[in-house]
């Protein structure tokens, strides 16, 4: 008998099957029921913050307003939550031309002009002064200090100069800090290059360490965080289809502090150990290969050495620059010479960080990938064992899985994590 499963790709599914005696088991975020009003569960957050006071008793009017959201790249319904928002600063006599939204990049590219307006949505869009931050631009940054870790903090100049700031954001999954959340609309939203670089350099102390929130690059960006007048933030848990299940609002630690809790019933996931073959989607994060393979960094600490993890994401942009191709395809490169890159900001020191995490897995297993968007070349060069059986949309496919399976022997065990990106395997 053989189980059929369905993974994200693209805009479609794909669907593959797999011998019920190999499946270990089909792991996903749990299933969780969106509030019945999202408008309604936001500005309820509002009104009831942690450890603040409501928003609108909070501001004054002619006061100039920074709002804080995140980029394209993340799942954040900003326009559901701006609505509610902006009301209650109206509330409290803020004009909309004292409100500057600022979209916090960190080192991702600019969004173009339709991905802002399906951010904030449309509303938000045509009423108010948006901005986009670029962590290059250091006319725009001011410094603020150091940290006890040593990572000096630059931070765009709306941020320190506006009489108030309001982040919104999302509480899930994140291969760097555990979760996102909290202050990382700080640090690498709204840091400076130089600013990210440091803090990044920590990362490799978390290696193998998904959901941790207690390691020294996310207490970095707390401590970094704080040195900035964040006067409120709004961060959600979302469910599968990535609608609002909670709002939180408050001060920054506390929203953290509160919304984690929730965010680990949904994220994490009981799975057993030395798995041979982990399938795992990119899903939600598949726009580019820079992006999708946390999934691969999630999906590894489950496999054992000497086992495979087969990557499926669309990328429709592709690899994620060509900085980051270049990085991965140097296969005289080891672990060692990345952290070199790191400790020595030879490049992006987030590209050398992720090449650090991938040069290790390589070094134990094998990785596939299914992906539409890179060429085999490319993905050779890379380290990825290029699965062209997998390639059509929505076709049942039966030759990529069942070679793996045939040279792991009848009694491989597989798992499956259809939205491999944002589930957090919790070994059992």
């Amino acid at each position: 008998m053989k189980r059929e499963i369905q993974l994200p790709y693209g805009t479609d599914t794909l669907k593959f099957r797999v011998p019920e005696v190999n499946l270990v088991g089909v792991y996903s975020p749990q299933p969780v029921a969106a509030c019945a009003d999202q408008a309604a569960e936001v500005g309820h957050a509002l009104t009831h913050p942690l450890d603040t006071p409501p928003l609108s008793e909070m501001v004054r009017p002619q006061e100039k307003v920074v709002i804080l959201v995140d980029d394209h790249t993340r799942a954040t319904p900003a326009a559901q939550i701006l609505p509610p928002l902006l009301d209650e600063l109206r509330a409290g006599g803020v004009r909309d031309e004292d409100v500057t939204i600022l979209i916090t990049h960190g080192t991702h590219r600019l969004s173009t002009d339709e991905e802002v307006r399906r951010k904030v949505g449309e509303d938000a869009y045509g009423r108010f002064r948006i901005e986009q931050h670029q962590c290059t631009d250091e006319e725009s940054q001011v410094y603020l200090g150091l940290t006890s870790r040593g990572t000096p903090v630059w931070v765009n100049r709306l941020v320190v100069e506006a009489d108030r700031c309001i982040g919104i954001g999302h509480i899930g999954p994140s291969p760097y800090a555990g979760y996102s959340g909290g202050g990382k609309l700080i640090l690498p939203g709204a840091a400076a290059l130089d600013t990210i670089n440091a803090n990044h350099s920590l990362v490799p102390l978390g290696f193998r360490q998904p959901g941790w929130v207690d390691l020294p690059c996310r207490l970095d960006i707390e401590e970094a965080a704080a040195l900035v007048k964040l006067d409120m933030i709004v961060n959600v848990v979302l469910s599968q289809d990535e609608r609002i299940v909670r709002a939180f609002a408050g001060t920054p630690g506390r929203v953290f502090q509160e919304g984690l809790a929730l965010a680990r019933q949904v994220y994490e996931v009981a799975c057993p150990r030395g798995i041979d073959i982990a399938i795992t989607s990119g899903y939600p994060y598949e726009f580019d290969l820079y992006q999708a393979v946390r999934a691969v960094e999630y999906a590894d600490v489950v496999v054992r050495e000497g086992g495979s993890i087969l990557l499926v994401a669309a990328c429709p942009e592709g690899v994620g620059g060509e900085d980051f191709y270049h990085l991965m395809a140097d296969q005289t490169k080891r672990p060692d010479d990345f952290l070199r890159d790191v400790v020595r900001r030879n490049g992006m020191v987030t590209f050398s960080v992720l090449g650090y995490a991938l040069a290790r897995i390589k070094a134990e297993k094998r990785l596939h990938i299914m992906t539409e968007g890179i060429s085999e070349v490319e993905l050779e060069a890379m380290g990825f064992h290029y699965l062209r059986d997998l390639t059509g949309f929505g076709k049942p496919v039966r030759s990529g899985v069942d070679a793996l399976l045939r040279e792991y022997g009848p009694q491989a065990r597989v798992a499956v994590f259809p939205m491999g990106a944002s589930t957090i395997p919790v070994v059992v």
